[in-house]
């Protein structure tokens, strides 16, 4: 496979596996869109010359970004790419006149969100809108949406630390790399290497596990009672996070696979459930790739045959399967729905989708001082408005890893996992965490 290179741009080339299981999602009638959103509330000194150089630096190399298919893909599109015009704007600046910083913040905000919601018309559009506001010489917003076809969690972390690396780099006089991982070479190279053998096994881990979740249906547990849907959070220290991370490294397990596992430990000791099944989404890069910008990210089942069993086991179990899932996620949409539709009917009783843990890791910090401390910036400051997305889980775990902290969601839809629930389980998830870390022995492994 080493000897493989890229299409030419024009050239067609077909969608990955991820690309062609949201691109089947998004022909369902019951889809609403939503493309990948980013924000930076940015205070100080700010080069904006600088700062939209390296944005377009970033457009101009990552060939994920010049993706285009037919005006009216069908069920099996195949993509190519254009690159970015020398006299191409890239960067829309505009000077916001607001009456206050509360003002401007909502109308970024505002913006944001009708980016977010806005479909990417196939033919010529490209699949990304970026935005620099200013609201004054200190005070501006930088704002990007990325159509999710090119664009994944992994993508998302590349943007925020390629751009501002770059834009002190330009700061310094220095310029910026000219080129990058070809996510169209990657594309080809993951369809070529995925033989026949892989492909089976693929198929045959699928089946079980979709199986497993036909007999691991979500009920609602006793004394349950119907609230609003909401959300309950917390926000780990990076005294707690740095301490969880050292005990990871011992034992030779994530802080984001030890998460998952509290998760689940704490599930099933609030709802008496031995056996767990959930979904999560998988980055399925090879590690040559782990720079390319694009779309590798599909969601896949995860089973956790013995939740009940002691923190160790349900670590082991929660790691094993997802480096099982890791290893089998290059099916079709068509794959996958076969299989579904297979797991139903011989186990008599819908595959159970009520749980989903969204995992998420960024190698910085969550808000930081940057170009010799001239800047404050900081990440997702701008939230969605007036925008309410239909979440079909019971419960939805979100976890973002950031070096100093650790952001811990959990999502409830108020029917079949009430407020009183999620609240437990979030509360005994950080009791285990605070009980591991202060517990761990140096020599633990």
């Amino acid at each position: 496979m080493s000897g493989l290179t890229g299409p030419r741009a024009g050239t067609p080339f077909p969608l990955t596996y991820e690309q062609d299981r949201f691109h089947t999602k998004t022909r369902s009638a019951d889809w609403s869109h939503k493309n990948v959103q980013l924000a930076f509330e940015i205070l100080g000194d700010l080069d904006t010359g600088a700062l939209a150089a390296a944005v377009r630096a970033f457009a101009v190399r990552h060939d994920a970004l010049h993706l285009q298919l037919a005006a009216a893909p069908g069920p099996r599109p195949l993509q190519w790419t254009r690159p970015i015009d020398a006299d191409e704007d890239v960067v829309q600046r505009t000077h916001v006149k607001a009456a206050s910083p509360g003002q401007f913040s909502h109308y970024a905000s505002a913006l944001l969100s009708r980016d977010c919601v806005t479909p990417w018309s196939y033919g010529t559009q490209r699949p990304f809108r970026m935005r620099l506001l200013r609201y004054d010489r200190h005070h501006h917003a930088l704002l990007a949406t990325f159509q999710n076809l090119v664009f994944d969690g992994r993508a998302h972390h590349l943007f925020g630390h390629e751009v501002w690396r770059d834009y002190a780099a330009l700061r310094r006089g220095e310029s910026s790399p000219a080129t990058a991982p070809s996510f169209a070479e990657a594309a080809v190279r993951q369809r070529a290497g995925t033989g026949a053998r892989q492909r089976e096994r693929a198929l045959a881990s699928w089946r079980e596990r979709l199986a497993f979740l036909t007999r691991a249906s979500w009920t609602a547990p006793a004394g349950a009672r119907r609230t609003e849907a909401g959300m309950v959070g917390v926000e780990l220290p990076a005294a707690t996070v740095a301490a969880l991370r050292g005990l990871c490294a011992r034992s030779r397990f994530t802080v984001l696979q030890s998460t998952v596992a509290f998760f689940v430990s704490a599930l099933a000791a609030r709802t008496g459930r031995s056996a767990v099944g959930l979904w999560t989404s998988m980055d399925s890069r090879a590690s040559r790739d782990s720079d390319v910008v694009g779309m590798f990210a599909g969601s896949c089942p995860l089973t956790v045959h013995d939740a009940a069993a002691d923190a160790l086991s349900v670590r082991t179990q929660v790691r094993e399967q997802l480096l099982n899932a890791l290893r089998h996620q290059r099916l079709t949409a068509d794959e996958i729905a076969a299989l579904t539709r297979e797991a139903e009917e011989a186990g008599g009783a819908p595959v159970s989708r009520d749980l989903y843990v969204n995992l998420r890791r960024y190698e910085g910090d969550a808000s930081v001082a940057d170009d010799g401390g001239r800047l404050r910036i900081t990440a997702d400051a701008y939230p969605l408005h007036k925008i309410a997305f239909h979440d079909s889980f019971a419960l939805h775990l979100r976890c973002t890893e950031f070096r100093d902290r650790l952001d811990i969601d959990l999502l409830y839809d108020g029917h079949r996992a009430d407020r009183r629930l999620a609240r437990s389980v979030l509360d005994d998830m950080v009791a285990g965490i605070t009980s591991a870390v202060r517990g761990a022995r140096p020599d633990e492994g």
